[in-house]
């Protein structure tokens, strides 16, 4: 991604007074959550350009706050998604245009695979992705979380809030919209 190169250059500005441990600490939360942050992002708002944006917006506010000495974040998973739902919704809020772009595939086949399973697996996540793009937002988050970002329920709970059965209920509830939307 391209925006690491903006996150070394905050984080090793020289007008920037922080102690060497507390950047490489940072830098080690960016490298675990960067891929997690924008792949959530990117299935929010299905442009490679903006996502790349949004998560790089994530991470700045984040080392804002992780480097006040007032500020003290308990949980950084959980932090962290939530500046990611924040941000996306001032994306929907303040955005004019909505950006298509036909050339942008999520790359996720192994080369390996026929072109004919190829194709199949691209028709079958284009199919999921519309599903999920057509589901209430909480559905959407609950889902990214669950199985593309193999969060545990608990884990989840803290993010949003709500109890581990809550969640539990509410994963259900996904997974069934789901299979509604992409149903033939």
């Amino acid at each position: 991604m391209k925006k690491t190169r903006t996150l070394q250059f905050v984080l090793l500005c020289p007008n920037i007074s922080m102690t060497d441990e507390l950047q490489n600490n940072f830098s080690k939360i960016y490298d675990q959550y960067v891929t997690k942050i924008y792949r959530f992002i990117y299935l929010k708002v299905s442009s490679q350009e903006i996502a790349e944006d949004l998560s790089s917006e994530v991470f700045m506010r984040t080392w804002e706050r992780y480097r006040s000495e007032s500020a003290k974040i308990e949980n950084i998973q959980a932090y962290l998604y939530q500046v990611a739902r924040n941000i996306v919704a001032d994306h929907y809020r303040t955005r004019k245009v909505r950006i298509v772009s036909v050339e942008e595939t999520v790359d996720i086949i192994d080369s390996t695979d026929s072109l004919q399973d190829q194709a199949m697996l691209n028709l079958e996540m284009d199919r999921i992705q519309k599903a999920l793009a057509t589901m209430q937002d909480d559905y959407q988050n609950l889902i990214i979380w669950r199985y593309l970002d193999e969060l545990s329920v608990p884990e989840i709970a803290q993010i949003t809030g709500k109890t581990e059965e809550n969640v539990r209920v509410g994963i259900h509830r996904a997974l069934q919209a789901l299979k509604e939307k992409v149903a033939p």
